[in-house]
């Protein structure tokens, strides 16, 4: 247990970094698309009914995804070497995350400026968004792309040995 809040310690550093790049590029990028639209919700309709929102979310997360998975393999789980299993268990954590979280952030967008009066709804909306994918990407991480006894390498050795 006392691994595991260590553990979380360091990804909530890390998280919180990546939360402020996620942060500037989201806001810059839905600035650069939607001039003026940032304190309204009425934002510009793109490709396949994705709007200026969604676009800058996913821009944001994108950004804020390659930079957490560099800085946790390396101070969260330890990990120096290359294993592109791991990489593609992450990008497959992160492909859910990544909808989850502009689904959250969608969802959000949508809640009544009296539910949360002190901030702006495009904020209350990140903050959900980003809270949620948090936990999916913590337990993600800990449970199937840092742990060693998911690959089928480690399951046949813990057999083999087991079995002598």
């Amino acid at each position: 247990m006392k691994v595991a809040v260590k553990q979380f310690a360091i990804f909530f550093v890390i998280g919180c970094s990546a939360v402020a790049l996620d942060f500037v590029v989201y806001n810059y990028v839905l600035d650069w698309l939607c001039p003026g639209c940032a304190d309204e919700t009425n934002f510009k309709k793109y490709f396949l009914n994705f709007n200026s929102a969604d676009l800058a979310k996913a821009a944001g997360f994108m950004c804020g995804s390659m930079y957490t998975y560099y800085m946790n393999k390396r101070f969260t789980w330890k990990k120096k070497d290359r294993n592109n299993r791991r990489l593609a268990r992450f990008f497959a954590l992160y492909g859910i995350s990544f909808v989850m979280n502009i689904l959250g952030n969608k969802w959000a967008l949508s809640w009544p400026d009296e539910l949360v009066p002190f901030i702006k709804v495009k904020d209350s909306a990140f903050l959900f968004a980003t809270g949620l994918s948090v936990v999916i990407n913590f337990l993600g991480q800990k449970l199937w792309v840092f742990n060693p006894d998911v690959s089928l390498t480690a399951k046949v050795k813990k057999r083999l040995s087991s079995s002598k």
